[in-house]
């Protein structure tokens, strides 16, 4: 139901993911590059579009460490389920088999984004930027966390936004009626006044016996709730910047050498502050004339600020008389820039220029020359800075001598202790939630269950765990996810098969008495009985946050309440209570005018219409398309 659909959009927990999970949902948004395997080996081929055995893991392995990542030990439970493992693998490969689809589409459509658009896009985002500027060492730093190189993230990102371009002009056509949503309001804003009568599932609690062969059965049945994690015992190295940093004594002339060489970054830049009149017409020589002749006003006394008012092309700094916020260097365009740096004057006006954006004449406000701290004033931001670089440097250097090691002594990780006078650090059996605090990063849970590093006793590659921090692992023994033995969980099955048989009898119970409910039999009796709880809810909201949603999906479920006819249903809660619902009254909210409530509404109405529209587009695109499955995948997801 659509006011259902809304609900859990209303109440649905926004998960906060780190960075990493953006770049993994590039790789499960976007089919990526494709390696040409032998077609036995490819899971699929969409078209003349190989999706890779590759790519199919790593879009699932993926997939599986942003589950843990999101949900921890909820997401344990069912990753250590070998159905699940095979349900996931599948909707991972249909992702992927969409998006291919999809890259078609925009392709053929002619989306395509150039290597400056992209790159200009990277620059952007906030999650590779330190202090509001792009850091190229973050970016890539990040990216290898992720498996990726610059080129690769570059590639999947063009696509994925190609596709959601197309996308996005299928699905922005669609709208919600203002009449729609003002009734959708009202529904939203109706309450009803329900009488519940609760039979707490204590009452059968202690009524409940269990026997050994049920308790057997009941593990058997229910084995994949009792499941211990798959377990590693690791050894591993930890490179951390911050250890290498504090090796780092520079002398004086260190730090003189340093603020020299890089005088810009003690220098606040020279800036102008300008007023400009802009001219712009189709012909060019006509503009060109008509900046010329205002150039001559200008230099016979006309006022600047007024003529910016009533000739500037630019609209917004005409408002101002022409007048343009204070910029550096490097922000304009060029013809522009060198124009207004070669201004020295207050007042001072330029010759006609002609820019990317057509003809100014450019009028000088205000200047600040460079202004150079001195050393000694700087000394410590020096020393800072020299210690920063020297430690990146130093921590590339030994990241590189780490994997280096590594590489040539798979073995163990004695070979890179001894060389690098690192502390080998060792863990007992721990599942994927139990990693140390230091490493406890997606990339690391990854790699230490890796079946390559277990099967084949090798050290890992160098793993980014932050900017500053790196490791090496080496999986010493390894304990696959398996049923916990029924004497260890004992105590647990019985305890819930006694809640099972308790809420079955409490549900029986519930029945009974909503049959008895509609009939407009007397229950007193029965109330008492079964010690039941009577209350009487009113103006229960469909979107209250005072109630469980399920509960107000079951009361907004029933029908509105006629003459002689009794509206009423069954409820059961999170810990097995039972619950006769008896709806009483309905009272409706009238339609109203506008409101910001309604402007939401319209929002989700329109996602939900775009979800079905993109469901149904998917599909249609499905039947022309031409899939093929390899035999084993098709085995294995059928």
């Amino acid at each position: 139901m659509l006011m259902d659909k809304l609900r859990d959009g209303a109440q649905s927990r926004v998960a906060k993911i780190i960075f990493w999970l953006i770049i993994l949902s590039f790789a499960l948004a976007g089919v990526g590059s494709y390696i040409n395997r032998p077609a036995s080996n490819d899971p699929a081929v969409v078209d003349d579009d190989v999706i890779s055995a590759q790519i199919l893991e790593q879009s699932y392995q993926n997939e599986r460490a942003r589950m843990q990542a999101q949900y921890g030990d909820a997401a344990a439970q069912l990753l250590n389920n070998p159905q699940y493992l095979t349900q996931l693998k599948k909707s991972v490969l249909e992702r992927l088999v969409n998006q291919s689809i999809l890259n078609s589409k925009a392709q053929k459509a002619g989306i395509h984004l150039g290597d400056e658009q992209v790159k200009e896009i990277i620059r952007q985002m906030p999650e590779f930027q330190t202090d509001n500027k792009f850091d190229n060492q973050k970016f890539v730093t990040v990216l290898s966390r992720a498996g990726y190189t610059p080129e690769s993230f570059a590639n999947s990102m063009r696509q994925d936004l190609a596709r959601q371009y197309w996308l996005d002009g299928v699905l922005t056509t669609e709208f919600a009626l203002p009449a729609e949503v003002k009734r959708l309001d009202a529904l939203y804003q109706q309450t009803r006044d329900v009488k519940m009568i609760t039979i707490p599932v204590e009452t059968f609690s202690k009524q409940v016996t269990v026997t050994d062969q049920e308790i057997e059965a009941f593990y058997k049945e229910h084995s994949n709730e009792f499941m211990q994690s798959e377990q590693v015992k690791l050894n591993y190295v930890l490179l951390d910047s911050a250890e290498l940093a504090k090796t780092i004594q520079p002398t004086d002339s260190d730090l003189k050498a340093y603020y020299q060489k890089n005088a810009d970054q003690f220098t606040e830049p020279a800036r102008r502050k300008v007023a400009h009149i802009l001219i712009t017409e189709k012909d060019d020589k006509a503009a060109q004339k008509k900046a010329d002749e205002l150039l001559a006003k200008l230099k016979s006394g006309a006022d600047f600020a007024q003529l910016a008012k009533e000739s500037s092309a630019d609209t917004l700094s005409a408002r101002q008389g022409g007048e343009l916020d204070w910029f550096e260097k490097g922000v304009m365009d060029p013809a522009f820039e060198q124009a207004a740096f070669a201004l020295n004057q207050k007042n001072e006006l330029s010759a006609v220029v002609k820019s990317s954006f057509g003809y100014h004449i450019i009028k000088l406000l205000d200047k600040q020359d460079a202004i150079v701290t001195p050393y000694d004033k700087a000394l410590q931001v020096v020393r800072q800075k020299y210690s920063d670089e020297k430690s990146k440097e130093l921590f590339a250097d030994q990241q590189q001598k780490l994997s280096d090691i590594g590489f040539e002594n798979p073995d163990s990780l004695d070979a890179v202790v001894e060389s690098l006078k690192l502390t080998l650090q060792k863990t007992d059996f721990i599942t994927a939630q139990q990693l140390p605090a230091a490493i406890n990063v997606p990339a690391i849970r990854e790699q230490a269950f890796a079946e390559n590093l277990r099967d084949e006793n090798t050290n890992s590659e160098v793993i980014a765990v932050s900017d500053t921090a790196a490791v090496m692992l080496h999986v010493i023994d390894y304990k696959p996810a398996s049923a916990k033995p029924l004497t260890e969980v004992k105590d647990q099955v019985v305890a819930k098969l006694k809640a099972t048989k308790a809420a079955e009898k409490a549900r029986a119970e519930a029945v009974a008495l909503l049959e008895k409910v509609k009939a407009g039999q007397a229950i007193d009796e029965q109330l008492t009985k079964l010690n039941a709880k009577v209350e009487e809810k009113k103006g229960m909201a469909r979107f209250g946050t005072d109630i469980p949603a399920s509960l107000a999906q079951v009361v907004f479920r029933l029908a509105k309440p006629a003459d002689k006819m009794v509206s009423a249903g069954l409820y059961s809660d999170e810990l097995g209570n039972q619950s006769v619902l008896v709806l009483e009254k309905v009272i409706s909210a009238p339609e109203s005018a506008d409101s910001p409530l309604q402007q939401g509404l319209s929002q989700q109405v329109i996602k939900l219409k775009q979800e079905e529209t993109y469901g149904a587009l998917i599909e249609q695109l499905r039947q022309k398309a031409d899939i093929k499955y390899a035999a084993e995948t098709k085995e294995s997801t059928d």
